[in-house]
């Protein structure tokens, strides 16, 4: 199959809304900690930055993760902050502020200081909040956009529970009542199944959690009966034997899961579907502050310690730089704002 167009996948999101909506979970207080350590042997980079000449130099910088802690978002944030930390040679504190699809601590990022030093973990939809869900304060303009540091592939698992061993199997199920958890409303989780029930001509029941940590909780428990978490969330259930891996929805097999194939050499050629992290920092942060941060997830990004880690932890690297993110930010956001619209009575 050739992949679906965000045009389809919008309108096949306001068609399937209305009846989809799932009851997700409550929300979680705010939780902030330390960047995950890297390690007391690991070598801070080469750089101005890390030599203590730079902006961030002593100081503290907070990165608002709006998802929980455990999930894809926490993760790959943790990993690559741990790793930034020696870089600009600076303290950052990892913020999990949950609830409202990402938006609650979204919100809080646009509400804080425009002095370089508050950021947040960013993806696909997070611009278009305020279009897609209700009693969303910000807007695209809110957001100053960075840089991306990776994209990342699903997989495709099931429950022990739903008796689903293989992709047949998940198809076979695919008859409107099998629960689909979905880690964020309108999130990339959101389009993926829409993805999938085109391709293979099936349809689930959708189950929205707050975070890809809740979805596996409930895998494994036997109260959902398939999701798509990240390979980060997935791995851990995977190898514990508490859940199924599936399929993995990116073009090829990922190196932390090499066993694991594809939708694509299932059958369904040309099926491809990943979500990209970055990061934005409030509008009106100050450019220089931007592009320094910018620089050192860069430098980060091709440290080969980074990488190895970055495997192991089932995060796929793909950085994109301060320049090519400007323009990159502008058109995701006008692509799914324009098709919203164009579909929004539907």
């Amino acid at each position: 199959m050739r992949r679906k167009s965000l045009a389809l996948l919008m309108a096949a999101v306001m068609a399937f809304g209305a009846a989809g909506c799932g009851s997700g979970k409550t929300e979680e207080a705010p939780s902030s900690a330390p960047a995950a350590d890297a390690g007391d042997d690991a070598e801070a980079p080469e750089g101005a930055a890390a030599s203590g000449d730079g902006f961030y130099a002593g100081k503290t910088v907070e990165m608002i993760v709006p998802w929980g802690a455990g999930g894809g978002a926490d993760t790959a944030c943790r990993l690559i902050c741990s790793y930034m930390e020696k870089e600009l040679g600076c303290t950052i504190v990892i913020n999990n502020v949950t609830g409202g699809g990402g938006s609650i601590g979204l919100a809080q990022l646009v509400n804080a200081d425009a002095d370089g030093l508050s950021y947040a973990y960013f993806a696909n939809t997070d611009s278009n909040g305020d279009i897609m869900l209700e009693g969303v304060p910000y807007t695209v303009d809110d957001f100053a956009p960075v840089c991306q540091f990776a994209a990342d592939p699903h997989i495709i698992l099931a429950s022990n529970a739903s008796g689903i061993t293989d992709l047949d199997g998940m198809i076979a199920a695919g008859d409107g009542n099998t629960l689909w958890g979905i880690g964020g409303a309108w999130t990339h989780w959101d389009f993926l199944k829409l993805e999938f029930e085109e391709a293979t001509g099936t349809s689930y029941k959708r189950l929205v959690y707050d975070g890809g940590a809740a979805v596996i909780t409930d895998i494994m428990n036997g109260d959902c009966t398939v999701g798509t978490p990240f390979v980060s969330e997935a791995l851990p259930a995977i190898e514990a034997g508490e859940a199924v891996p599936i399929a993995i929805t990116s073009a090829e097999r990922n190196e932390a899961c090499p066993d694991i194939p594809t939708v694509a050499e299932l059958g369904y050629d040309g099926f491809e579907s990943t979500m990209w992290r970055g990061f934005v920092a409030p509008a009106g942060a100050p450019e220089d502050a931007m592009r320094e941060f910018a620089d050192a997830v860069s430098v980060v990004c091709g440290n080969a310690e980074f990488q190895e880690a970055a495997v192991q932890a089932g995060v796929t690297v793909d950085y994109m730089d301060y320049d090519a993110f400007q323009e990159f930010y502008k058109e995701n956001h006008e692509s799914v704002k324009a098709y919203y619209e164009a579909n929004s009575d539907m």
